[in-house]
């Protein structure tokens, strides 16, 4: 019983300084407008390891994004809205891999 006793206040004391885990991922993050956090990155690279059809999707967007952004201006304009679709596609892919850990915060 004095074990007990002895026992419990030390569990409560190292349960209050473990570092709480993140379970939910900003939505700054997922259009691209803030980087994310390390415990964020671990929360991405796991979903991104459960669905790999759709992180290879966005990584292709990524270069087509570039490569199109290292092409001329004389497009008439039609680069421009290229550029706009690829990178609303890239976010809604975004928002379709990481809309589990999204959720939990709305």
């Amino acid at each position: 019983m004095k074990k007990i006793i002895f026992a419990l206040p030390l569990l409560f004391l190292f349960a209050s300084f473990t570092p709480p885990q993140i379970k939910f991922i900003s939505i700054d993050v997922i259009i691209g407008s803030r980087q994310p956090t390390p415990p964020e990155v671990n929360l991405m690279r796991a979903e991104e390891a459960a669905h790999p059809n759709i992180a290879q999707s966005m990584h292709d967007l990524e270069n087509a994004m570039r490569h199109l952004s290292d092409a001329p201006e004389n497009f008439g304009g039609h680069k421009v809205q290229a550029q706009a679709d690829l990178k609303q596609a890239w976010i809604s892919l975004r928002k379709a891999l990481y809309y589990r850990i999204w959720q939990d915060t709305h």
